[in-house]
């Protein structure tokens, strides 16, 4: 299920997300059977059992909830972390395993994992679309140039979906070049209004300006604009989107999750890694448990 996004960058609210709750079903023969099964996950995890579960094998979904689990938590970015979210956007065979390690390397990593991310965009290399549109999201939380082409073949792929060319034309918002009003240019003639309405919001938040849909009257201005060197005078500063969704059951039960909501923030690449660091600097219950999950992750990497 995908988040929910606010409309107005401005005012949006809620933390990264990947999964919905699951829903559980039985028939009347098998209640007692299953009502035993059904109360044990309703234990809260610890961080090692989802390092654990990250860490399997045979489950994509215990996978999928483990990477999820631990990218929410205050110690989700520690380096064993990362190591493992790599991996798993270059190498895990479940699509939704890959789009989980995107989003937790979009939350905790930095602007060289933008080179990592950006392929996945491509219908030639993910055949996801799922993939395609968290790789999108990713891309704008990652401020690196090097990725501009990638976008722009994105943006211009009339067999893309729009919800993903749409979250590129938020991306594109963070670069102030020539060749990026070009590509927004492009987006505002495309048949799915919502690639529009995000092309004439990263046009505004380039230049300041406001001309909504028109096409004509955006590059006449510009072309006078980029001629007297003013195209970009007044650009907005410009903030990572965050999106909205239910918190799944098995996030309220994991006491140690980060459950305060996420604000919309400066790229990791316009500012420094250390400055998103969450987890904790000094030593508490929470951060030993942390150590024991980092250990667990560290374990099976060292396995011959």
């Amino acid at each position: 299920m995908k988040p929910i996004r606010n409309r107005s960058r401005h005012g949006f609210s809620t933390a990264l997300g990947l999964l919905g709750a699951a829903v559980l079903a039985c028939t009347a023969g098998c209640v007692m059977e299953d009502f035993n099964d059904i109360g044990e996950t309703l234990f809260a995890k610890s961080p090692i059992e989802a390092a654990r579960d990250a860490l399997d094998p045979y489950n994509p979904d215990l996978r999928r909830e483990g990477v999820v689990l631990l990218a929410n938590a205050p110690f989700g970015g520690v380096e064993a972390y990362l190591k493992m979210y790599r991996d798993y956007v270059e190498n895990d065979p479940d699509p939704l395993v890959r789009a989980a390690a995107i989003t937790a390397l979009a939350r905790h990593g930095d602007s060289k994992d933008a080179m990592l991310i950006a392929p996945y965009l491509s219908q030639q290399v993910e055949k996801n679309e799922t993939v395609r549109w968290y790789a999108a999201l990713a891309l704008q939380r990652l401020h690196n140039s090097e990725v501009i082409s990638v976008l722009e073949k994105s943006i211009r792929d009339s067999e893309e979906n729009g919800e993903v060319r749409a979250s590129v034309c938020v991306a594109l918002g963070q670069y102030p070049e020539d060749r990026v009003v070009q590509m927004l240019f492009f987006a505002l003639d495309a048949n799915e209004l919502s690639v529009n309405t995000e092309a004439a919001e990263s046009l505004w938040m380039l230049t300041g300006q406001k001309f909504g849909l028109d096409r004509v009257t955006w590059q006449t201005w510009y072309s006078s604009a980029i001629a007297n060197g003013t195209a970009f005078k007044d650009q907005r500063e410009y903030f990572f989107p965050t999106y909205s969704r239910d918190s799944s059951w098995w996030e309220y039960a994991a006491f140690w999750l980060d459950m305060s909501w996420e604000k919309p923030g400066t790229p990791t690449g316009k500012r420094s890694r250390d400055e998103r660091r969450t987890w904790e600097e000094t030593p508490s219950p929470e951060a030993l448990e942390r150590e024991e999950a980092t250990v667990e992750l560290e374990k099976v990497d060292n396995t011959p």
